[in-house]
C-alpha cells in the first residue's frame, strides 16, 4: 500500500499461518498489480488482477496459505501461470521466490 512504483522483478509475499479463503483489494494501493495466490502445496491455483484504490476484494476459490502481489504483467511476462510450482528462499535479510 501507499507505493507509487514497484521494482521490475520485486513484489511482495503475504505468508499466513494456516491455509484460508485469502481476500485482498486495492484500497490505498496506487499501481495496479496482479496477485497469485498459492496452495499449502506451494502450487499458483489463481491469478487475480488488482486494480488501483480499489475496494473490489479478490479472493482466492480455495484455501491457501500465501499469496505474491507482484507489477500487473509481472507473472505473463514471465510465463508463470496457474499450475505453476514455487520456492521461498531465505538469505540473510531477503526473501526470494523461485518458479
Amino acid at each position: 500500500m501507499f507505493r507509487n512504483k514497484l521494482g521490475e522483478d520485486s513484489g511482495m509475499l503475504f505468508k499466513f499461518k494456516y491455509p484460508h479463503n485469502l481476500k485482498f483489494w486495492g484500497l490505498n494501493t496506487y499501481i495496479p498489480l496482479s496477485i497469485a495466490f498459492v496452495s499449502k502445496d506451494d502450487i499458483i491455483e489463481k491469478i487475480s488482477y488488482i486494480s488501483p484504490y480499489s475496494t473490489k476484494l479478490v479472493s482466492s476459490d480455495i484455501d491457501c496459505i500465501s499469496a505474491i502481489e507482484a507489477n500487473y504483467d509481472f507473472f505473463q511476462k514471465n510465463k508463470i501461470s496457474v499450475g505453476t510450482k514455487i520456492s521461498v528462499v531465505e538469505e540473510r535479510d531477503k526473501t526470494f521466490i523461485k518458479f
